[in-house]
């Protein structure tokens, strides 16, 4: 058997693969995001190992799930994937082409089955190359021809190997179609196979045993069926995997979507809830107070009053402000914040404190409410318990982890007790995940020292 003999059923499968060898190495120059060297070794590989390079880097290739379930979109989900195993197939389709004209030759039939070959392999291409609505011929019209094509070739071929050929084009006609469509070119498969080869066995019964005859067409037909079986099993396994994979990332981005929801809705309920009952009761208090300043002749007494309504109502605009956070459920400025405090702190008990902040931190309202009612708690005591005059906060942040630390200059003790004030202060900050450490000495003053995790700097948080 010589080239020229063979040259219609080799030639367009040498085009076509010189063309996509060229159309990819061009994609990769052009396109390709890997580094150098990975973009060389794929170009030789291309040009050295022609469509099983291509079809191994298609195979590999990653695809994006759809965001819709439909069978449409599922199937472009897997156009990556059916092209490699296109040219998978037309490297086994040429080969056993030319190992079945090999064995052909010299026989009567050998140009009647190259032609044949060189059709089917031509329509092969037609099917799966170009698109639907460039085809002359509609879809099902190339792929049943196909498979007609195997009833005079296994009926010719003398080899034996012809099971094969049907095979690659059942997979062929499969691979390209949708799912409902693919079952029947599995059966058609199945169907041009046993047609061709029980003609081939009924010619055959005349000069061979067919005992024999029978023994192998059976053995066949059962490998065409599993084979055939097996390939439909694992295309439909394909679809479901991209179905699935699309319908969790579905379900996980509605959970995303009903926990912001839900984290809204308890944050509103919240923030009423604080209006409602807090507000309301302070509002009263300051009515109250009012009242009874009127009603006091004393001047001290009509001072300290004065002092109270001063406070409830800066009580009241601190948790009007905590209801606007709430609502928000944005970031607060929390040195801001914590300034304003320290002022209110100095200008109504005279404790003189001075803050040292390493760097800008951004909290969440709930962290930022906690340490400033730590502070507001830490001068309390400061003043009522140790006496003191002064204080100094310090604050910074290192490896995600804020650090905080409020020292006065107090009278200290060797035995501290934590009060109720203390105790709810470890509870709020234990319910963030962080620590509280106390430390004093008689003379040395009051340490009160705490670490609060998850914390960003204020350009990270923008």
């Amino acid at each position: 058997m010589r080239i020229g003999e063979i040259w219609p059923f080799l030639l367009p499968g040498l085009l076509l693969q010189l063309l996509m060898q060229i159309l990819c190495i061009v994609e990769s120059v052009r396109k390709d995001k890997r580094n150098t060297l990975h973009r060389i070794l794929y170009i030789l590989s291309i040009a050295f190992f022609g469509l099983a390079a291509i079809a191994f880097y298609l195979l590999r290739a990653e695809k994006t799930p759809p965001r819709d379930t439909t069978d449409a979109e599922v199937e472009r989900a897997n156009h990556l994937t059916i092209k490699g195993i296109f040219f998978l197939l037309l490297i086994a389709y040429q080969v056993m082409g030319l190992h079945m004209l090999a064995e052909n030759a010299g026989t009567p039939v050998y140009n009647p089955l190259l032609w044949l070959l060189t059709i089917s392999f031509l329509i092969m291409l037609l099917y799966n190359l170009l698109p639907e609505t460039k085809r002359l011929i509609s879809e099902p019209i190339l792929p049943m021809l196909q498979l007609i094509l195997c009833i005079p070739i296994q009926y010719l071929d003398v080899s034996g190997d012809n099971l094969f050929l049907s095979i690659i084009a059942g997979f062929s006609a499969i691979n390209h179609a949708s799912l409902p469509r693919a079952r029947v070119y599995g059966i058609g498969a199945l169907g041009a196979y046993l047609l061709g080869s029980t003609a081939r066995t009924v010619s055959l019964s005349q000069s061979a045993d067919m005992s024999d005859l029978v023994r192998y067409f059976f053995v066949n037909t059962i490998v065409v069926l599993l084979a055939l079986l097996a390939f439909y099993t694992l295309k439909k396994q394909m679809i479901t995997s991209v179905r699935l994979e699309s319908a969790i990332r579905t379900v996980h981005e509605q959970s995303e979507k009903l926990k912001g929801l839900a984290v809204v809705e308890e944050r509103n309920r919240i923030a009423a809830e604080m209006h409602d009952t807090v507000g309301h009761t302070l509002t009263a208090a300051v009515l109250a107070l009012e009242a009874a300043e009127g009603l006091v002749s004393e001047p001290q007494a009509a001072q300290k009053l004065h002092q109270g309504k001063e406070q409830v109502r800066r009580g009241l605009s601190e948790l009007r402000a905590s209801v606007r956070l709430v609502r928000a459920g944005s970031e607060t400025d929390f040195a801001a914040a914590l300034s304003q405090l320290v002022q209110e702190i100095r200008s109504d008990t005279g404790l003189d404190i001075h803050i040292v902040m390493e760097s800008e931190i951004a909290l969440p309202p709930l962290q930022a409410g906690i340490l400033l009612s730590v502070v507001k708690e830490c001068a309390t005591n400061a003043i009522r318990h140790g006496h003191a005059t002064g204080a100094d906060i310090l604050i910074g942040e290192h490896n995600g982890q804020l650090r905080f630390a409020f020292t006065d200059n107090g009278f200290g003790t060797d035995a501290i007790k934590s009060g109720s004030g203390l105790s709810i202060m470890q509870e709020r900050i234990q319910s963030v995940g962080g620590t509280l450490e106390l430390e004093s000495a008689p003379g040395e003053g009051f340490t009160i020292s705490l670490m609060i995790p998850v914390v960003q700097g204020k350009k990270d948080a923008e």
